[in-house]
């Protein structure tokens, strides 16, 4: 009977490990990305080391993340939709470009930007 009870937990760990492999799920977790790389990759040319608009950030009008009225207006989900759709003709968008588990990680290194 033990043996029993061993076999049907192995195989049941066996199937649901097939079939989070099979489905696309993720085995790495959001603690793997390096949000602060990310940034300085994707989004310092523009937003800055600090958070404060670069020259080229301003000709496109950057957002300054410094900015502690717009910290406080804006969502976690409105960061998110802005870093994957951008801005026609301003900025780009990173949909393509980011993983949904690299944009997110993204969102707590913008708002550290308003906490200085």
């Amino acid at each position: 009977m033990y043996k029993k009870g061993i076999f049907v937990a192995t195989s049941f760990a066996v199937v649901a490990g097939l079939g989070a492999f099979f489905s696309g799920i993720p085995v790495s977790k959001a603690a793997d990305i390096d949000a602060k790389k990310l940034y300085m990759t994707h989004c310092k040319t523009c937003h800055g080391a600090d958070g404060k608009p670069t020259d080229l950030g301003v000709g496109l009008e950057a957002r300054d993340l410094t900015d502690a009225a717009w910290q406080a207006k804006a969502t976690d989900e409105q960061i998110i939709k802005q870093i994957n759709d951008g801005t026609p003709e301003k900025m780009m968008p990173f949909k393509e470009k980011l993983t949904p588990e690299e944009v997110k990680a993204l969102v707590p290194v913008v708002r550290s930007f308003g906490k200085k």
